[in-house]
């Protein structure tokens, strides 16, 4: 009887252990196979191109291939939402941003997640850096001359963004109110359509990433008035920023790593530990530098505590911005 006791004491043993130890084999073992960054909007947006330059380095890191995907659609909802409900097992991530996972919580009435609870922060990527455009034919190239255009048509002035609530909306929308002056705000199903109706005359200013924007700088089919940060960019150092004309004035938007909420710790860690290392690589950061990103990492909890502060400074500024699509 007391060898059948001992038997069952040390299968109860084993069993608890094999249950404490799980989550760490599999945090050592993981990946085996491939990961999925999912990218809540198109190809080519800034989002887009930070989570390519990253999936290059991270892929060869991790020993599995990190596969981008595109999901856009409702401001971000769409691909997020579909990171939200995904498997908590560090094979399916997103490129979130201040506009998927603050500036939402503003703009629609009920999300389908919680930016705040339904995702595990793995790291902080990078600020992207803001330009104020306008097309050539408006013969605006100051931020005084932009005010000036627009009392002078009241009405009949008009800017693009990615869609109702992005970061470029709201951005605009405080310009326009720190300037005193008001447009025509047109939403777009992502930025590259804002940008391209902006080449083509259809709107006359518009707050981009430096990303999409720069062939069109470089071609002379688009004229960069002014950056939004509180410095001058090292990609358009000639370039002054909106502060030198609006003292005070400064925005800044930035990116971060997240999985499912529940994803194990020890996972998070190592995708944390893996992509600082890839943030610190040299070619990487060029490529992100000469692409109007700065790169601006930390560890999981700084991620995490930056969603919640920007939740409730939106949630308080939100009274203050039109948020319709006019």
């Amino acid at each position: 009887m007391a060898f059948k006791t001992y038997r069952r004491s040390l299968a109860a043993l084993v069993v608890a252990a094999a249950v404490v130890c799980t989550p760490a084999a599999s945090a050592q073992d993981y990946p085996t196979r491939p990961v999925k960054i999912v990218v809540a909007s198109v190809a080519g947006s800034a989002p887009d191109v930070l989570a390519r330059l990253i999936a290059e380095k991270l892929g060869a890191a991790l020993g599995q291939p990190v596969i981008v995907d595109n999901k856009p659609g409702a401001g971000g909802v769409v691909g997020i939402d579909a990171v939200a409900k995904a498997a908590p097992d560090g094979y399916t991530l997103a490129i979130g941003h201040d506009g998927t996972m603050a500036i939402n919580t503003i703009v629609y009435k009920s999300l389908p997640y919680d930016p705040a609870t339904d995702f595990a922060a793995i790291a902080p990527l990078g600020l992207n850096e803001f330009v104020l455009l306008t097309n050539p034919a408006t013969g605006v190239r100051t931020v005084k001359e932009m005010i000036a255009y627009a009392k002078a048509r009241p009405g009949k002035v008009s800017y693009g963004s990615a869609g109702v609530g992005t970061p470029n909306h709201l951005f605009m929308e405080q310009l326009l109110k720190a300037a005193d002056v008001s447009m025509t705000h047109i939403p777009y199903k992502g930025g590259a359509a804002a940008v391209a109706d902006l080449v083509g005359g259809q709107t006359e200013f518009m707050l981009a990433g430096i990303a999409p924007a720069l062939p069109h700088l470089k071609a002379g089919k688009l004229v960069a008035i002014a950056v939004t940060q509180p410095t001058r960019s090292k990609v358009l150092p000639d370039v002054p920023t909106v502060a030198e004309t609006i003292p005070g004035f400064g925005m800044k938007t930035w990116f971060g790593l997240f999985a499912p909420a529940k994803t194990p710790p020890a996972i998070v860690q190592k995708l944390n530990a893996e992509v600082r290392k890839v943030l610190a690589d040299k070619d990487v950061q060029d490529k992100l530098t000469a692409q109007g990103i700065v790169i601006e990492t930390g560890d999981p909890a700084t991620l995490a505590a930056t969603v919640k502060s920007d939740i409730a400074r939106y949630k308080a500024l939100a009274p203050s911005i039109k948020l319709d699509s006019n």
